[in-house]
């Protein structure tokens, strides 16, 4: 039940929309399409052209009798998060983080100070959340989502193998990029070309793990190209964003423009506590952002919602305990419709 209109569920809503999200540069480059539904599967179709020509025939025979082309129907699912912290009487005796404690202010201002900063805490951890299910759409082609009592895994049916053909591949020996003799400028021009080829769909977007970017930067090839004053086919100008990737330069290849990133951003994986990088060390992705990306939203499993939302509260106080609570809930998954638009390389030896 609700104690005061500080916690009404429409004002605790209010306040998480003016709160500003953390680093969502996978998100917002490439899923910044929002669907919601509130069905329980997403069922899409999904059909490959071929670059057929007509074919010549005399003109006194019957005309040649052209195939269709078949499609596929996948499915996909919605996690589901659910998290909710509290705020006790105890803790209002003591003054919020960062307050001066030569002001003191009432036991009701401290609670609504800390529901507050209880709610923004939620809402990081699922914004850090959702860029992770990105990363995991974009680097490996699947969303593990397990966790207590459920567990959602889709498969966006990236293939492994060579980077003629595949979406997943390793550049060893010489063709690595920390081997002087590679040609890392060369390598993004032939997988640009193969998207292209693959899809029609161009790249436009290179992200860089960090220890990726060093190598770039200080690779034979890109320094003779940066020191060659008659033939500039490109930058390097690393400008810190602030969406909180480092621009690094952008090059005019043969196959068209593209823009080079360092994406350095960092999780706590849940399973074994340890704080991970959001793009794998020694990865690169090349890709588009007008590749048709969706990030759904599913139904919020609550009978007070029973709406797709991108983020629910509710708020709530319990007397027997004497508590007052802040639940956030959402159904996320982001959706990669045509994966042939996205090339996942390790570079490094």
């Amino acid at each position: 039940m609700a104690q005061d209109n500080m916690y009404l569920q429409r004002k605790m809503m209010a306040a998480l929309e003016q709160t500003p999200p953390l680093h969502q540069f996978l998100h917002k480059t490439f899923f910044n399409r929002t669907v919601r539904h509130t069905t329980r599967f997403i069922e899409y179709d999904v059909r490959k052209g071929k670059r057929e020509i007509a074919r010549f025939v005399n003109p006194l025979h019957a005309a040649h009798t052209v195939g269709k082309d078949g499609f596929e129907t996948k499915t996909t699912m919605p996690a589901y998060t659910k998290e909710k912290m509290q705020v006790t009487p105890l803790e209002t005796q003591f003054r919020v983080f960062g307050d001066n404690a030569y002001v003191p202010k009432t036991p009701q201002q401290v609670a609504d100070e800390m529901m507050g900063e209880n709610l923004r805490t939620l809402n990081e951890r699922l914004s850090r959340l959702e860029e992770k299910l990105c990363a995991d759409a974009l680097f490996t082609g699947k969303v593990i989502a397990e966790g207590l009592g459920w567990s959602t895994n889709v498969d966006f049916d990236y293939s492994a193998g060579t980077e003629y053909t595949d979406n997943i591949f390793t550049l060893t020996g010489t063709s690595a990029w920390n081997n002087p003799n590679s040609s890392p400028l060369k390598d993004i021009d032939r997988w640009r070309r193969n998207i292209v080829r693959r899809c029609g769909i161009r790249p436009t977007h290179l992200i860089c793990a960090y220890d990726v970017g060093w190598a770039f930067i200080e690779h034979p090839e890109i320094q003779k190209y940066l020191d060659n004053r008659r033939y500039e086919i490109g930058t390097v100008q690393p400008d810190l964003q602030a969406n909180g990737v480092s621009f690094i330069s952008e090059f005019s290849l043969p196959s068209g423009r593209i823009q080079v990133y360092v994406y350095d951003e960092w999780f706590i994986d849940p399973v074994d506590g340890a704080e991970k990088p959001i793009v794998p060390a020694g990865k690169v992705l090349i890709g588009s952002n007008q590749a048709r990306c969706e990030f759904h939203y599913g139904m919020i499993q609550n009978m007070e919602s029973l709406q797709a939302v991108p983020r629910w509260v509710k708020v709530w106080t319990e007397l027997d305990g004497s508590a007052n609570w802040v639940q956030l809930e959402s159904a996320p998954m982001p959706n990669l419709f045509q994966p042939d638009a996205f090339i996942v390389g390790n570079v490094l030896a």
